[in-house]
């Protein structure tokens, strides 16, 4: 595995896993933690923020890193 990939996983990992635990916590308030954290909806929107953030946010990141090596190489 390419150490950009390794980074982007680095980066997007705990993106895509504690925003959806962290917003249906807030919705757990009313339902029981089978009903929030145990069902489909649950489930789709952590696949979604996981994929998100290691493709996205991570690749964005990685985007970041690469610039400030550059720049730190010209200094």
């Amino acid at each position: 595995m390419s150490d950009r990939w390794k980074y982007q996983i680095r980066t997007g990992l705990p993106f895509g896993l504690l925003l959806p635990i962290f917003i249906t916590a807030l919705d757990w308030y009313g339902t029981s933690f089978e009903e929030a954290f145990l069902t489909q909806k649950f489930m789709i929107s952590l696949i979604v923020f996981l994929f998100a953030g290691i493709f996205v946010i991570g690749y964005f990141n990685w985007r970041e890193k690469q610039k400030n090596e550059e720049y730190n190489k010209q200094k």
